[in-house]
Parts: structure tokens; C-alpha cells; sequence
């Protein structure tokens, strides 16, 4: 398990895509986010105007925030050692769950959206990581390999309780908006899954993302968005409509995507996407004010 890419891919740049509905026509598409390093896990705020994301210039990354369009980056945290990965916002907008990869163990953080009351939730002698939060704001879902293999587990803030949710192996997760169903990928075999949150048997939705793109997906109110890496001659984001079951392609993506690393992220209703790409050496832009 890997999620900080190594600087040998080059670098990544987050672009922004624009349909005309779920799934549908292409409007436009423009480059947000674009420095000499990687910038991934790239997520966008609950109310579309800002981002959160991990941002690495030379050894271990931070994460960020910024306005929806790139402008105004703000550094969050400013780990010594270590990094923290695949940032997410609560559904209020006012806090920031992560991951932090300390020389020990993985644990799961949060941090409000002004970058202070900085605080882990999870402890333990294993990696708990790739955090997301139910609709409510009230727990955060996240993987753990405490019973030696990845499965998803429950964190409820209130009581500091925590409880497995999937049995069959999980990793990135996500609820529905209806909250009465998970959406989740598995770190060993790839593809996405879901299992009704009131009791029930996993179900295999589509055969992407693959292995190690685990985080190339994102739930919105009528479908899912995910990444087909294997396509040719480049990966290709798909959408998966809730109402009929079809996957439907949307989008050819003109460089390779990040491995292992969260790569895919949309608006509640559909019409935008965010996506990282690795860009080659000497197609690099700088953002200005990224210290």
C-alpha cells in the first residue's frame, strides 16, 4: 500500500471538468492546480468553492486548501516527518478529515477548515487511513488492517466507538447521500463494491478501479464517477447511473493517472469533476504564492 507517489512519475496537475449533467457532455476543462511536485487526493468543498488536497515540493507533503479555481492556496498542516494524505471534507464544510504517515503507524486526523484544532481519532498499533464522512457529519468511515487484512471500519466522533463495516475486504469508501449505502473499493483485487448500511451482502458494481487506483472514484447523488486505467490510449472516467446500472463513458484523460493515490473527486450533483494527472518534466507550471 502506497500513498505518497514517487517524484520519479514526474509530477501531477488537477484539472477541473465541466458536464452538462451527470455522465453527460463535456463542457469544458481547465488545469487548477499545477506546480513542479505532486499534488493529489484533490477534493472539492461541499459548497464548490474551495479545495483540499496533498501538495508534496520535496519530501513528504502537506496538505492544502485553495479556492475552487486554483487562487489562493493556504498550507494546513506542517508535519516534520512523515505525510499526511487523502484530505476530506465534512459535509458542513468546517473540518478536514486525513491521514497522517508517521515513521510508526497511519492514524486518522482532523483539522478545521482555518488549519487549527489539529487531532488524531484513531490509535493503535496498525494503519488506519483513507478517511471519508457520513452524510450526517456525525463519523468517518476509514480502512484499517487491525484484523489482518483492509477492511472498512466506522469511527462515531460522539462516542469515539468504532465498528467493521465490511467483511469481505474494503478500502476507500464513501457513503451514499442517502446515507443507506456504502460505496467502497478494495485494495486487494480492485473494483467497486456497495453494501446496504442496515444489514446486507456486498454487492460487485463494476470491475474498476483497478488494483492500486483503489482511490479513483466519487460518489455523487445519481451515480458514481470512476477511472478505467486499463483503456487505451488513455484511462478513461466512466459514469455509473444509479437509476439504470449502465456505465457510460465521459472522459479520455490525456496523461496517465496517479497510482496509488486518491485521483478522482465530483460535485454533489454530478456536473464537476476534479481528476489528477501525471504530467512529464518540462510541462510544468508554477502556482504562485506555493511555498
Amino acid at each position: 500500500y502506497e500513498e505518497s507517489p514517487g517524484v520519479s512519475q514526474g509530477a501531477s496537475t488537477v484539472w477541473r471538468a465541466e458536464v452538462s449533467s451527470p455522465g453527460g457532455r463535456l463542457l469544458s476543462q481547465t488545469r487548477v492546480l499545477a506546480f513542479a511536485g505532486f499534488t493529489t487526493g484533490t477534493q472539492l468543498s461541499p459548497d464548490g468553492q474551495q479545495l483540499a488536497f496533498q501538495a508534496r515540493r520535496s519530501g513528504g507533503g502537506q496538505i492544502w486548501k485553495s479556492d475552487a479555481d486554483g487562487n489562493n492556496p493556504m498550507q494546513m498542516t506542517y508535519f516534520e516527518a512523515g505525510y499526511p494524505g487523502t484530505p476530506r471534507w465534512s459535509p458542513d464544510g468546517k473540518w478536514i478529515a486525513f491521514d497522517y504517515h508517521s515513521r510508526t503507524h497511519a492514524q486518522i486526523y482532523l483539522i478545521d477548515s482555518q488549519g487549527r484544532n489539529l487531532h488524531s481519532i484513531t490509535s493503535g498499533n496498525f494503519e488506519n487511513v483513507v478517511p471519508s464522512w457520513s452524510r450526517d457529519g456525525g463519523s468517518v468511515y476509514f480502512a484499517s488492517n487491525r484484523t489482518g487484512n483492509w477492511q472498512v471500519w466506522k469511527h462515531e466522533l460522539g462516542s469515539t466507538r468504532e465498528f467493521q463495516i465490511t467483511r469481505g475486504g474494503g478500502f476507500a469508501a464513501f457513503e451514499s447521500y442517502d446515507a443507506k449505502t456504502l460505496y467502497y473499493s478494495k485494495f486487494e483485487g480492485g473494483g467497486l463494491w456497495s453494501v446496504p448500511l442496515n444489514g446486507g451482502e456486498e454487492q460487485h458494481i463494476a470491475a474498476a478501479p483497478h488494483l492500486g487506483d483503489w482511490g479513483q472514484f466519487a460518489v455523487t447523488e445519481a451515480g458514481i464517477y470512476l477511472i478505467d486505467s486499463t483503456t487505451e490510449p488513455g484511462p478513461t472516467i466512466l459514469y455509473y447511473n444509479f437509476s439504470n446500472r449502465q456505465l457510460t463513458p465521459v472522459l479520455m484523460l490525456k496523461q496517465d493517472t496517479v497510482e496509488g493515490t486518491s485521483n478522482l473527486a465530483a460535485s454533489p450533483n454530478g456536473r464537476t469533476l476534479i481528476y489528477a494527472q501525471v504530467e512529464r518534466k518540462g510541462s510544468i507550471l508554477m502556482a504562485e504564492n506555493l511555498q
